[in-house]
């Protein structure tokens, strides 16, 4: 990473940010795909709907019918049945863009034919998250002003506030999180009525090194529901902190 490129990401941290309070009498977990390979519309939200949880995916139109990673991506009509099923759909960029590297009015433009992807599917759209979780000042910006929020990765727990413009997320990945660890991070969550995030790839008996598998999946979800946390996509989970309830 270029000097230029690293103190960008270190004013990201710190600037344009847009808090809001996480003070609600308890915690939320949130279940979240990026790129949305098939196996997330199949199995990922099957799990979810099994435990009364609704997922947020976070798609590239240019990625749909395709393969990301030897994955097989989403379909139209499978992204078509989550937004029927009351999950939500939101934004990765059209082409799974590094916006860290991309100029801004190239982000835009691909931004914009995102949302054209979406329109014409007729999918609603929400948030964003940043492939790779790869992001600086401009692009922060930028993004806070297009879409509701943004999600980055980082992993962890957020306590007491939330940057909507760049939410932190924690890796669901069978090849580095064990169950102990889901539990530790369910647990501080419903102690300290705070928002874990979680995202994945693609849910597979034999995940890459960056999918989850349907045990864990499952591991995850049933720790969760035992706790006293809430089960939420992110856009519920944003209006539930900031007014009490989950919203339409």
């Amino acid at each position: 990473m270029s000097l230029i490129r690293k103190i960008s990401r270190l004013s990201a941290r710190h600037l344009a940010c847009h808090w809001i309070p996480l003070q609600q009498e308890r915690g939320v977990i949130s279940f979240s795909f990026d790129d949305v390979p098939a196996s997330a519309c199949h199995q990922g939200a099957a799990l979810l709907e099994q435990y009364q949880a609704r997922g947020t995916f976070y798609v590239c139109g240019g990625l749909t019918d395709g393969i990301e990673q030897s994955q097989p991506c989403h379909s139209v009509q499978d992204l078509q049945r989550l937004a029927c099923n009351g999950h939500e759909i939101a934004c990765h960029t059209y082409a799974h863009r590094n916006c860290a590297d991309t100029a801004i009015p190239v982000l835009q433009t691909d931004w914009e034919r995102n949302q054209a992807f979406f329109k014409t599917h007729q999918l609603p759209s929400t948030g964003f998250a940043f492939p790779f979780g790869a992001y600086g000042l401009l692009s922060k910006i930028a993004a806070s002003r297009r879409f509701a929020y943004s999600r980055i990765t980082g992993g962890g727990l957020q306590t007491g506030r939330a940057d909507l413009a760049a939410l932190r997320a924690q890796a669901l990945y069978a090849n580095t999180m064990t169950t102990e660890q889901i539990a530790a991070l369910i647990r501080r969550a419903d102690q300290q009525r705070g928002w874990l995030i979680f995202y994945s790839h693609e849910v597979s008996a034999q995940p890459g090194p960056w999918g989850t598998s349907p045990q864990q999946l499952e591991t995850a979800l049933r720790l969760a529901s035992e706790s006293r946390c809430r089960l939420l996509t992110v856009q519920k989970a944003i209006h539930y902190f900031q007014h009490g309830d989950e919203g339409d």
